[in-house]
């Protein structure tokens, strides 16, 4: 029971147990009063009326005119004469008649006034005896009238009283609910803390809730800065803070087997030519200047909430990685001016030429195709020497759209005409069993059906994300009603920072409660750590209709994560780049253990991207990992 209740509760014993005690002593002592003031009544009257009767006693007919007449003008219940023999000579009484008062009342408290009794003389002889009893009912309806009224106050008293006291009691436990809403949190592993009440003992209990929380919290920071400098030795050029060549390939290939829009994009690598020669002619320490300041300049190309990756491929080589809407020649541009920077002497920038190529990448191409390219576009500007910039086309199909705005008419006509669909991956448990399916959108395009990683770019460049993810979550709640199988379905940051897609996806939830248990939503961990208020904003709004929420492709900023904490997010998918040959590499083993470890303090469901095979499914199994999704996957139950 609650605190309110227990207080209406004892607020109604109270006022019973003394509007009781009340009554009992206000009826007895009004019982009293009134059977004194009735006896001395009934005796006043009698005697008055005996004298009167005295006078006139030797004539019967005006005795009995007078006792008619004190009968009739006043409330009796009867008079009587009696003569000395005890023989009744005349007699008035009243029949009783409804009171407008309970019976039980009466029952409870009888007024029994004794009959006034004066002796009527006829000279010097006794003419008889006179009994007068006065009629109680006007007693009753003022003592039951008295209690009625002591009722009704009692009856405002006990519920201003109630009142009062659920005031004073919500405003005292509000700071509990506080505390309970912060126990509930830290229960779900949301390590949140609250405002310290006034109250003394709350106050000391909100204190030890809090310094609890941040305990918690501190620690999980402690041990995400771990991971960073565990991440940054085994995967880190020591002398530039690069990326190394087996990471950095790793991720350039999570990219392309993406199915999103950063799966295009494109790659530029930069060379040090004769860089042995440059160690002899400079000496070490000078190259190590030149190599770190290279290092430096690159990094500034690669903002701290982007996708963009920049690594040490080699001793003299430096990659770029720009997953998205990046043109090719601009990045490759953009490397040239960094690396001009870079040089101590603009003036003797020919001396330290350094030549630079790139490609752009396609969706779903293979590693080694786009490293050829882009190996081939630095070859040649290597041999050119003219400090240009060289770009090698993809060999790809010809499309028959090239332009932005053929592509904004054929994107509008496949959303207008029905032509979007979803393709189903599954992901699993550690068991095989389904957690959800995967939906990777296609779009006809004409008389083909394309890939999101060939469409989705020219969508976010024209603005029809917001769109085409709506049609998307539209399609797949449709799905979970016919078929029962949860979907995840990917929020791209264009609709995720898109007011008009946030309100029109809560009220087709709204209007789908049943589905939504059903749907996840997931968002890049780039996107979430960009936008954090706008992520924030639909989590909040989604978690109560039942949506489960996620972050996909998390690892790269793995350490920002943890600013989430407060949020109520349910799982995180870890990107591919850190899943290949796990079961190979020790070091990406105990960075792994330590990321499972951090997810699952803060309640989340660490899932892995891109597994390839069952020797990594082996190794993720041990490592902590709750579910998986890619080629090496294997479905056991749908169930």
């Amino acid at each position: 029971m609650s605190l309110t209740k227990q207080l209406w509760v004892s607020v109604a014993v109270l006022m019973v147990l003394t509007f009781g005690a009340s009554f009992v002593l206000s009826a007895l002592s009004a019982q009293k009063y009134l059977q004194e003031q009735l006896y001395l009544k009934n005796t006043d009257n009698a005697t008055s009326l005996a004298l009167s009767m005295s006078q006139v006693a030797d004539d019967p007919v005006t005795v009995e005119l007078l006792l008619s007449a004190q009968f009739d003008s006043g409330h009796y219940q009867f008079i009587r004469l009696v003569d000395p023999h005890g023989k009744v000579l005349i007699e008035h009484s009243n029949p009783a008649n409804s009171l407008k008062v309970p019976g039980w009342f009466q029952r409870l408290v009888p007024l029994q006034a004794a009959a006034g009794v004066a002796q009527v003389q006829n000279g010097w002889k006794q003419f008889g005896t006179l009994f007068l009893q006065s009629h109680s009912r006007f007693a009753y309806e003022s003592l039951w009238q008295e209690t009625l009224n002591l009722s009704f106050w009692f009856l405002g008293v006990a519920t201003l009283a109630g009142i009062i006291g659920t005031l004073a009691i919500r405003s005292i436990t509000r700071p509990l609910g506080e505390v309970v809403q912060q126990a509930e949190a830290i229960g779900a592993r949301r390590f949140i803390t609250v405002a310290e009440p006034s109250i003394p003992e709350l106050r000391t209990l909100v204190g030890a809730m809090n310094g609890l929380s941040t305990r918690v919290k501190r620690m999980l920071e402690d041990e995400s800065e771990r991971l960073e400098v565990l991440r940054k030795d085994i995967e880190h050029d020591p002398l530039t803070g690069l990326l190394l060549r087996a990471p950095f390939l790793k991720r350039t290939e999570s990219v392309l087997l993406r199915d999103d829009a950063s799966a295009a994009g494109g790659l530029v690598i930069a060379r040090v030519p004769k860089l042995d020669d440059m160690n002899r002619s400079l000496g070490r320490e000078a190259t190590d200047q030149l190599l770190r300041r290279i290092g430096e300049q690159l990094s500034v190309l690669c903002p701290e909430n982007s996708e963009r990756t920049v690594g040490r491929i080699s001793g003299a080589d430096f990659a770029l990685l720009a997953p998205g809407n990046s043109a090719a020649f601009d990045l490759a541009q953009e490397v040239a001016g960094a690396l001009h920077l870079a040089i101590d002497d603009p003036g003797h920038a020919g001396e330290y030429f350094l030549p630079v190529g790139g490609t752009a990448m396609e969706p779903g191409e293979t590693l080694s195709r786009l490293l050829s390219r882009t190996d081939a576009a630095l070859i040649t500007a290597e041999r050119n020497g003219t400090g240009e910039v060289q770009i090698t086309l993809a060999e790809v199909q010809p499309r028959q759209i090239t332009d932005l705005e053929g592509w904004r008419v054929s994107l509008n006509q496949a959303l207008d005409a029905d032509g979007l669909k979803l393709a189903h991956f599954p992901v699993v448990d550690v068991k095989g069993q389904l957690l959800h399916l995967e939906t990777p959108v296609r779009l006809r395009i004409g008389e083909d059906w394309l890939a999101a990683g060939s469409v989705l770019p020219w969508a976010a460049r024209l603005g029809l994300m917001p769109r085409v993810d709506f049609q998307v979550v539209e399609r797949a709640l449709e799905e979970i009603a016919g078929q029962g199988k949860p979907l995840g379905v990917n929020i791209s940051p264009e609709a995720l920072c898109d007011p008009g897609f946030r309100t029109a996806l809560i009220q087709k939830l709204h209007k789908a409660p049943e589905l939504a248990n059903s749907l996840w939503l997931e968002v890049s961990e780039s996107g979430a750590v960009r936008h954090v208020a706008e992520f924030r904003k639909l989590v909040e709004v989604l978690k109560p209709l039942g949506a489960k929420v996620g972050i996909e492709h998390v690892g790269p900023q793995f350490s920002r994560i943890g600013a989430l904490h407060d949020l109520g997010l349910d799982y995180v998918k870890i990107d591919s780049s850190l899943i290949r040959g796990i079961h190979e590499n020790p070091g990406s083993q105990a960075f792994l253990r330590g990321l499972c470890m951090i997810v699952h303090t803060i309640g989340l469901t660490a899932i892995a991207e891109g597994v390839q095979s069952i020797e990594e499914v082996d190794c993720l199994v041990g490592l902590g990992v709750d579910g998986m999704t890619g080629p090496g996957v294997t479905l056991t139950s749908t169930q």
